[in-house]
């Protein structure tokens, strides 16, 4: 599968989860999911790692909207802002898919099953 190509401006959106467990991850993953069916975003990397989630993502609807698709049972907030250009939407996006590796969790971002670097 090709990876989508994308241009300017992301929001990127960070909480953490109720639990750190297989589940939790995969229910974010869902939601994550969800909310890019729905046409909310385009996300363009995330990962679910050590209880937290990391979004990186093109909205399409507001911000308001977003969280409340993709968060679900109380959520600790962590961090939002809007990430302006191109280079530094790339460099993010790299951080964001290695930090299962940094984690010690895997050693290649692709072997880590909660991250868009697994569907590369």
């Amino acid at each position: 599968m090709a990876r989508k190509v994308y241009g300017g401006d992301a929001l990127y959106i960070a909480w953490k989860l109720d639990t750190a467990d297989a589940a939790s991850a995969q229910r974010a993953q869902r939601l994550l999911a969800k909310g890019e069916q729905r046409n909310l975003y385009c996300l363009r990397s995330w990962v679910v790692a050590a209880g937290e989630v990391r979004a990186l993502l093109s909205p399409a609807a507001s911000l308001e909207l977003i969280t409340e698709t993709i968060w679900s049972g109380k959520v600790e907030p962590l961090e939002s802002r809007w990430v302006p250009g191109k280079r530094a939407c790339a460099v993010l996006a790299r951080e964001i898919e290695t930090v299962p590796v940094g984690l010690g969790l895997a050693v290649r971002p692709e072997q880590w099953p909660f991250s868009s670097a697994a569907k590369a």
